[in-house]
């Protein structure tokens, strides 16, 4: 993503403000010039439209999640100490705020409209990719035993998201303590662990 300007800046995440209080639909570019306090001449020099500005949303939050799709596998090296490096780096970003406020905003698009939803799961199809790969490459290398790789994921990320991402998401709640994180992160790494060296 290319760096933005601080009037862009100050449009984002009055943008960010006016999507997460009433949606993209009732969201109007007056009232995001106005959050923003900047002109609307300001505003449409920067953003022609308001799904202009919401796919800006959409890459500050693959932007967020980059950082996880990056984490490559490394063959010859402890599994374990590798899975919970990811795990725990997936679950600080899930517990993390401002990420839980762009995928909430994200999320709630996609559920709107068939169109929308297929417009952004074309958007993150990449980093979906990408987050498979490391599991990929981890039964590859004979880490996964006779488990299929994109099983192995779903699992692996689905129970991550039911753990640290989806009851907050809907019930509004707050972030988990560290040592609360920590704990939830080790449980899973040694349940997924104990479950791949059993079936080996």
């Amino acid at each position: 993503m290319t760096q933005l300007s601080p009037k862009q800046q100050s449009i984002l995440c009055a943008a960010i403000e006016e999507f997460a209080q009433k949606g993209l639909q009732a969201t109007t570019m007056e009232s995001i010039s106005q959050s923003a306090e900047v002109s609307k001449r300001t505003l449409y020099k920067h953003y022609s439209t308001k799904d202009e500005l919401f796919d800006a949303v959409v890459e500050l939050l693959i932007e967020r999640i980059k950082p996880i799709t990056a984490i490559q596998f490394i063959p010859n090296y402890d599994f374990s100490v590798q899975l919970q490096h990811l795990a725990k780096s997936a679950m600080t970003l899930l517990n993390d705020e401002d990420y839980m406020r762009l995928s909430r905003i994200v999320m709630i698009e996609s559920m709107r409209s068939f169109e929308q939803a297929q417009n952004l799961n074309g958007k993150f199809s990449h980093c979906e990719a990408e987050m498979i790969q490391w599991f990929e490459d981890a039964a590859n290398a004979g880490c996964l035993g006779d488990f299929d790789a994109d099983l192995a994921a779903a699992y692996f990320w689905g129970a991550l998201k039911k753990l640290g991402y989806w009851e907050r998401a809907i019930k509004w709640q707050a972030p988990l303590p560290e040592a609360e994180l920590d704990i939830l992160v080790e449980k899973a790494v040694a349940l997924f662990c104990n479950g791949v060296t059993q079936r080996q």
